[in-house]
């Protein structure tokens, strides 16, 4: 019979696996990347998944000792900038003018990482269904699928850049029809 720690250390094999998987895929798709967009994109996701990577193995470690979840797990997540990924995204891209469509090799790296990222949504939320009576296994795991998911997004928006670019830069300028630019509010929009 199987018990609850075995299953907590196979639960961070098969994580570290998925994660080294995909920081090594980042890593690939940063130094064939032919755009600074992409390049600072990928790098952001591979140096996430080697924080993710180094946090999950010493919890790993500590677990393999015999220790419990709440003086195993030294899991903290990475401090975040004032702007969010996707505003540093946006903020690359604006400095560097529109690009041209990426060639295929981007985009299939990208959805190659869209489907990586997806695989490890699904993989923490069938964790989050078992049964999980240590609240900070739970807290652990649900951290884990926010990151994943902002993973899945950042990509998804590389992918929207690469693939329509001028649509892209229309939404994330918040650029109007009429070519006016963004529109700046006025204190009556908000009555």
């Amino acid at each position: 019979m199987v018990n609850e720690r075995d299953e907590a250390l196979e639960m961070f094999c098969t994580a570290m696996d998925m994660k080294e998987r995909k920081k090594t895929l980042y890593e690939d798709a940063m130094s064939t990347c032919p755009d600074q967009v992409g390049i600072e994109t990928f790098r952001m996701l591979r140096d996430a998944e080697a924080e993710h990577l180094k946090q999950i193995h010493e919890t790993y470690e500590e677990l393999k000792k015999g220790k419990v979840w709440a003086d195993a797990c030294k899991y903290h997540p990475v401090e975040e900038e004032d702007e969010d990924k996707k505003a540093v995204l946006r903020k690359i891209a604006e400095e560097h003018g529109k690009m041209p469509k990426a060639c295929l090799d981007d985009v299939a790296a990208i959805e190659t990482g869209m489907k990586l990222e997806n695989s490890s949504v699904d993989f923490f939320q069938k964790q989050l269904q078992g049964v999980l009576e240590d609240p900070v296994e739970r807290e652990f795991i649900e951290r884990m699928l926010v990151e994943e998911r902002e993973h899945y997004i950042l990509l998804a928006d590389l992918k929207y850049y690469y693939t329509d670019p001028e649509s892209w830069f229309m939404e994330k300028s918040k650029a109007r029809l009429d070519g006016a630019g963004r529109r700046i509010a006025s204190k009556g929009d908000f009555t």
